[in-house]
């Protein structure tokens, strides 16, 4: 339970956390843990951000962002004890991509078993796979270790500590440096067809190059996003699945965390203005009324709504403002979550359950066809019949639906946050219809199954869980914005130009998903501002220094 906004007017803290997403409930967590007297304000009246579980129709609950869990650190799963609070990942089967031809194709867990099934349809796709994996996973090698520190030449963490070990990694990885450049410059269209003779197999491996972003699979650059997962695991990853009780478990346990270390976290406290004096942050003020004094300030919101809503425009130098306004946020998936009687039935498989119904099924198209809908999506146009990417989380867990029931949630591609015609508002269910009855050739009992459904266009998105241009990664994740250029040159380590002012959402480094990164990272670059070192601090693991403070 968290305490009401109205006692907080007029209370300090050492440092405020503008949202309670996961990073910025971890962010709070370290800070609290370190003896600073922190403060979490959510706008919502439930924590978590984009990763909670809600009921869309009564008995039936899901997530209206993040609903597989698979890149949160190791870090965050021993500092937070998750697994002794009790978050459990119900492993998931192996990936089924679905074709309108009929074809099918699984992507396994393991290489060889992939390659096997590759080499259904070209005999040297499955002897290209071994060594396309293994190019993945030496970049992965090289990039992996960055996702638990600061990015490379972010300001404020240049030493010549830090410097040798870049220098010295490099060294030992200097294929997999030209492998990386490689994949910062190519698009994923042209990396797949390189190594890769069949279209099924070419989609199968690429269809994640479009997802959250308006730019197709030959966009250069795009190849990255097939590398993305892998970095994100070299290190010990968790291996990726759903977590019973629906992703709300996670952020629940890392908000009785923050609590228990000594954070006060507070609902339905919108923050209307980060407030800055003489180029130094000096709180928050509350939409309700009121003000919160605190000398540090870290904000768990996109950077568009940092910078842009939360700051009066005076705050902000000029090439910060052009360099945010810059930044590409503009999301391009629609979120459908749907009620149903019955499981999804893929044509030309038996009824009932079936393994794929414990997984992810990716309802693809090949490379051209995306790139086609993701030009459309860039003039404004709503795909009619886009990538979906489908999963029954309630198959390996019942307590999501009432018994004999599922839940459904598609994350639709090529969906644009601004339609050239019409309005989501006026739009959205129109849209849904069509995609709905698109769908019924592959999946053809679906309509005729569903009890209810909640759509969320990328504006409901953005409406609903504060995210700019309904982009659930704060941001596209293109070379260009990664790294110290996430979000911008010169604020790409968390500090920004304002004095006491810093990032800690997924527009940070290393990016989107559910990782925990970016506020862990966030939070040692604060702690290493406050004892003046250049050296990042060494994070409290717990247990807290003391708990059950009250404003």
């Amino acid at each position: 339970m968290t305490e009401p906004s109205s006692p907080l007017a007029g209370a300090r803290f050492d440092a405020i956390v503008v949202g309670a997403g996961h990073n910025g409930l971890v962010a709070a967590t370290y800070l609290a843990r370190a003896g600073l007297r922190t403060a979490v304000l959510e706008r919502r009246s439930i924590v978590g951000g984009a990763c909670t579980t809600e009921e869309f129709a009564p008995g039936y609950r899901a997530s209206p962002g993040a609903y597989v869990l698979s890149l949160l650190r190791p870090a965050i799963w021993r500092d937070f004890s998750l697994r002794s609070r009790g978050v459990e990942v119900l492993e998931a089967a192996p990936t089924l991509n679905v074709f309108r031809d009929g074809a099918r194709l699984t992507l396994h867990e393991r290489g060889a078993e992939t390659a096997r099934e590759l080499a259904r349809f070209d005999p040297r796709d499955g002897a290209a796979f071994a060594a396309f994996e293994e190019e993945m996973l030496r970049v992965a090698r090289l990039l992996g270790p960055w996702f638990d520190r600061p990015p490379p030449g972010a300001p404020g963490w240049v030493s010549p500590a830090s410097l040798g070990a870049l220098a010295r990694g490099a060294g030992r990885a200097r294929g997999a440096l030209l492998e990386t450049a490689r994949l910062f410059a190519a698009s994923a269209r042209d990396h797949l067809e390189r190594r890769f003779r069949s279209e099924h197999v070419r989609a199968a491996l690429g269809w994640d190059s479009i997802s959250n972003t308006l730019a197709g699979p030959s966009t250069p650059g795009t190849a990255y996003a097939l590398l993305h997962e892998h970095a994100a695991s070299a290190l010990g990853g968790t291996s990726w699945g759903f977590v019973r009780g629906g992703m709300g478990q996670v952020t629940a346990h890392l908000h009785d965390a923050a609590r228990e270390a000594g954070a006060v976290v507070v609902t339905g406290a919108a923050v209307e203005r980060i407030l800055v004096d003489g180029g130094r942050v000096r709180g928050v003020r509350l939409a309700e009324g009121g003000e919160l004094a605190a000398a540090t300030v870290l904000s768990n919101a996109d950077p568009k709504r940092t910078f842009l809503g939360l700051l009066e425009p005076a705050d902000l130098d000029g090439e910060t403002r052009a360099a945010i306004r810059a930044y590409r946020s503009e999301g391009a998936s629609m979120k459908i979550n749907l009620a149903v009687g019955e499981l999804p039935r893929i044509a030309g498989t038996p009824a009932g359950p079936q393994p794929h119904h414990r997984g992810l099924i990716q309802l693809t198209l090949p490379l051209a066809e995306m790139d086609r809908d993701q030009e459309g999506a860039r003039r404004g146009l709503a795909a009619r019949a886009p990538h979906v990417e489908l999963c029954a989380p309630s198959a390996l867990d019942p307590s999501l639906a009432p018994p004999g029931r599922h839940v459904l949630t598609l994350g639709v591609r090529s969906q644009p946050y601004r339609l050239a015609e019409g309005t989501w508002d006026a739009d959205r269910e129109r849209i849904a219809d069509r995609l709905i009855a698109e769908l019924a050739g592959m999946i053809p009992n679906l309509p005729g199954s569903i009890i209810a459904r909640q759509v969320l266009s990328p504006l409901d998105l953005e409406r609903t869980l504060a995210l700019t241009g309904g982009h659930h990664l704060h941001g596209d994740m293109s070379p260009d914005q990664l790294g110290p250029l996430r979000p911008a040159l010169g604020i790409g380590g968390y500090r920004t130009t304002i004095a006491g002012l810093y990032l800690c959402g997924a527009g940070t480094h290393p990016g989107g998903g559910v990782t925990g990164a970016n506020g862990r990272n966030a939070a040692a670059r604060v702690l290493a501002d406050r004892r003046r070192s250049s050296r990042p601090y060494r994070l409290r693991r717990g247990p807290p220094r003391r708990t059950g403070r009250s404003p």
